[in-house]
């Protein structure tokens, strides 16, 4: 009888313990945003050249060395809170907003109030479309197929697909059509440690196929776009949103990570009642010559430049004193560089500075 309970004993021990090395989060809708949710996001340089397809179970990801270079929030309200106008498309599609960008005026075209919206349900995360008023005219991109970003439970091994697209009309103009294809693999679990903290998370692989179509009326042509790319998230319990999260659109080079205020010296700081100027560039890609404009909220010094994607100082764009309020600039790419690829503007000012990715298709 003693060797029994001897031998059951060292089992229950074994099972026990097995199931401590094992155990794994789960990730449910109770661990994404809800209205009134603020999520503070560092944007981060890959200058170490991390790996971000290394994975596994019981995995540790160690990229404690990231380099904040900007902060933004993340905020989240009730779809009540959005205008009248998109309410009634997406109340009953979506119980999440997010305010996205902020004014923008280009020319004659004014783009104000864009917000997307999410449905954070039993069975999944969902991207419901977007909305916003060009020119005084409010758009709703409500997608048809709502794009599963997660699927609940969601545990390591699991791996789901999902078909997603939108189109929309614009009488006498033309027409925008999406279609998305996003396949989703839980390929790793286990400590990720970044300059915040360190995290118990899930590790999420999304191949995305997404197949853009514009057609004008008044050429009567088509243009097709293809993007393929695949994102990396690392998910926690309680996170709202992904605790790191990388695209391989720009090779890894860009990574995102939820993070504390920062007094960043190379990035934007978050002092009291400065706000970050309005960066926009158009065309992107761009073939030669692009606009850039600059919406300031305070005068003084601006410097400009352009970095290849190694960080590698191309040239000097402009510098100088500007006023506040609007300014709209003009470059050609092909007085800097000759190589097709993917390059950063900067804009530097006394307050820190903003980077924006930019295309160079010659």
């Amino acid at each position: 009888m003693k060797t029994l309970i001897q031998t059951l004993t060292i089992m229950i021990f074994l099972i026990f313990s097995g199931n401590i090395i094992i155990a794994q989060i789960t990730i449910d809708k109770n661990d994404m945003p809800s209205a009134g949710d603020t999520v503070r996001r560092s944007l981060a340089l890959n200058f170490e050249n991390y790996d971000f397809e290394m994975t596994g179970e019981d995995f540790t990801w160690d990229y404690s060395d990231l380099l904040p270079l900007s902060q933004s929030v993340d905020t989240f309200i009730s779809v009540n809170e959005t205008p009248i106008i998109y309410r009634l498309f997406f109340l009953t599609s979506a119980n999440l907003a997010s305010p996205e960008l902020g004014d923008f005026s280009f020319a004659d075209v004014e783009l104000k109030d864009v917000y997307s919206f999410y449905n954070n349900k039993s069975s999944g995360y969902y991207y419901a479309g977007f909305a916003a008023t060009l020119s005084g005219i409010p758009i709703p991109f409500k997608y048809s197929d709502p794009d599963r970003i997660y699927h609940f439970p969601m545990d390591y091994g699991d791996v789901d697909s999902s078909f997603s697209g939108l189109s929309f009309e614009f009488p006498n103009v033309g027409y925008i059509k999406i279609e998305k294809k996003r396949v989703n693999t839980v390929d790793g679990w286990g400590t990720l440690i970044t300059p915040y903290g360190t995290f118990e998370v899930l590790r999420l692989k999304s191949e995305v196929d997404e197949y853009d179509s514009i057609f004008l009326d008044s050429l009567n042509i088509g243009f097709p776009v293809t993007n393929q790319h695949t994102e990396y998230k690392w998910l926690a319990k309680n996170g709202k949103e992904p605790v790191l999260e990388v695209n391989d659109d720009f090779l890894n080079f860009f990574v995102y990570y939820v993070d504390s205020v920062r007094n960043i010296n190379v990035g934007m700081p978050d002092n009291p009642g400065y706000e970050d100027p309005v960066v926009n560039l158009y065309p992107n890609p761009v073939h030669d010559g692009f606009a850039l404009s600059l919406n300031l909220k305070t005068q003084g010094k601006v410097t400009i430049r352009l970095f290849d994607i190694n960080g590698q100082n191309m040239g000097t764009l402009k510098e100088g004193n500007f006023n506040s309020g609007s300014v709209l600039l003009r470059f050609n790419m092909n007085d800097y560089i000759t190589s097709p690829g993917k390059y950063l503007i900067s804009i530097e000012t006394a307050k820190g500075r903003i980077v924006k990715k930019i295309i160079y298709n010659p």
